[in-house]
């Protein structure tokens, strides 16, 4: 193995799992690290994450905040339906608070707005009151403590873009170790880099739907193949397949695949297999759903994120022969946001607006974009009002007796107020599944050994989340795990 001063890090990846890795140990040992990047910029899917990042305990709740690393516990566990793994989940909310201190103190990126996502029992869910959205805002910081980095220390860290990682190359005399990678250079070159450690921080296979190319969504989910999908064209499982052919890594929970309830139609474009997110926190902050078969609320907006996909596809089914030209029957739900709430996710919903995924309009405006949608509905001008006047009780009351939602925006001004809309429809969003690992994200085989120089982290690892994720729970795992395996990298050199 090379001989260096300290650890020789290869990391395979650039989003946050990647970048926080990579970030802490060159920080915090005086090692050499080489990112590989197999597209032509860094931040992999972390880049466009949209509604926060979970933390609790931190100094940005409320002073007599009832949350706590328990309570962020059993939602989790709740979440995941008894296959996430305790241990990793301990770890990820015990640590949930000092990740997102991490990030302001040493990296000056301040999440101070909070919000309360699906599933959550408190507002915990963290994203900055500026213009950014957070991923953006992190990643841009990471990229800038790197780049500063490559200027006053250019011997310590690479940066390999357009770089396409083929195989882990086993240690033969030794099996439970890898001596490096081979990588497809920019122009086509196989080439090998060897080092003391391999990090994969490869990303999920929501994209992943070429058969030619070992399709993971085939293999595992391929009922999933025909939805559209929120996540780049680079997100292909490259980690678990590399990791399983070369390895013998055990893969884990693949069939648990995130549907998000929630990526927008755009209505110049109605077919695309690729939507824009509509943050969760669009519905934390008091948007609500409505079906475009019968105009009324059919869901608690809150519950778990494939609650809300479930009762979409169940309730929302519209045929494909309407005026916006849908190639087959889609589950398509409208969603609501009023004036007041607009200026909780001003940025959101600015960006929502100028990307033409939401329109401004009134109660009539609502009732013809959704008969748009379903010219079959048959909902007044009087019916609509008074199902919001409705809501509008359930919100003075704090209590919502017909689909038990608990936490609410302001009232909606239906008779002569404004409000945004815009139609939304289940997307492949998240793999749950990846790569099997330990406490200190070291990949776990088939034959029950464990990888003492090979990583996985983020999303190409499985585990945390069990049958289904947390909003605001992706980036905190990136920043948690990816410190976890720096210390243990630094610890072992």
């Amino acid at each position: 193995m090379p001989n260096r001063t300290g650890p020789s890090t290869i990391i395979v990846g650039s989003g946050l799992a990647g970048l926080t890795t990579a970030v802490e140990l060159l920080a915090k040992s005086s090692g050499k690290v080489t990112i590989l990047e197999k597209t032509d910029k860094l931040g992999g899917n972390s880049i466009k994450a949209s509604s926060g990042m979970n933390g609790v305990p931190t100094r940005f709740h409320v002073k007599d905040s009832l949350d706590s690393p328990d309570a962020f516990y059993s939602d989790t566990i709740k979440s995941g339906k008894g296959l996430s793994d305790e241990k990793l989940v301990r770890l990820l909310v015990d640590n949930s608070g000092d990740a997102i201190h991490w990030l302001a103190d040493e990296h000056a990126v301040i999440l101070n707005t909070l919000s309360q996502l699906g599933g959550h029992s408190f507002p915990r869910t963290h994203r900055g009151g500026g213009k950014l959205p957070p991923g953006f805002e992190i990643i841009t910081a990471l990229t800038k403590k790197l780049e500063e980095i490559m200027v006053a220390k250019p011997d310590r860290l690479s940066i390999l873009t357009n770089s396409r990682v083929t195989k882990l190359i086993a240690d033969a005399k030794n099996p439970n170790q890898v001596k490096g990678i081979q990588y497809l250079s920019p122009d086509g070159e196989l080439k090998t880099l060897l080092g003391d450690n391999v990090v994969l921080a490869t990303g999920g296979y929501s994209a992943d739907t070429d058969e030619e190319e070992g399709s993971l969504l085939k293999r595992f989910r391929p009922d999933l193949l025909e939805y559209p999908s929120s996540n780049g064209e680079q997100t292909t499982g490259d980690g678990a397949k590399l990791a399983e052919r070369d390895v013998n890594a055990e893969l884990i929970h693949m069939d648990k695949v995130q549907v998000h309830p929630t990526g927008f139609i755009k209505l110049s474009n109605p077919n695309s297999n690729w939507k824009f997110l509509c943050g969760e926190v669009i519905r934390g902050i008091g948007g609500i759903l409505l079906s475009p078969n019968t105009g009324f609320r059919f869901v608690n907006e809150l519950t778990t994120r494939d609650g809300v996909t479930d009762a979409i596809i169940k309730n929302c089914k519209v045929k494909g022969d309407n005026d916006m030209n849908l190639k087959r029957e889609t589950a398509i739900a409208a969603i609501a946001i009023n004036l007041v709430d607009y200026h909780k996710a001003k940025t959101h919903i600015d960006f929502y607006g100028f990307q033409k995924l939401l329109h401004k309009g009134n109660i009539d405006d609502l009732i013809l974009f959704m008969q748009r949608l379903n010219p079959d509905l048959n909902i007044s001008h009087d019916e609509l009002v008074e199902s919001f006047e409705d809501y509008n009780t359930f919100i003075r009351n704090g209590k919502d007796p017909q689909y038990g939602r608990t936490s609410f925006g302001a009232e909606f001004n239906v008779e002569h107020g404004l409000f945004y809309f815009g139609l939304v429809t289940p997307v492949v969003h998240f793999s749950m599944g990846g790569i099997k690992i330990d406490e200190n994200g070291r990949v776990l085989t088939k034959d029950k050994t464990t990888m003492t120089n090979l990583y996985a982290v983020g999303e190409a690892s499985g585990g945390v989340h069990g049958a289904n994720r947390l909003g605001g729970s992706s980036l905190l795992e990136c920043v948690v795990f990816g410190k976890q395996v720096s210390k243990d990298i630094i610890a072992n050199a």
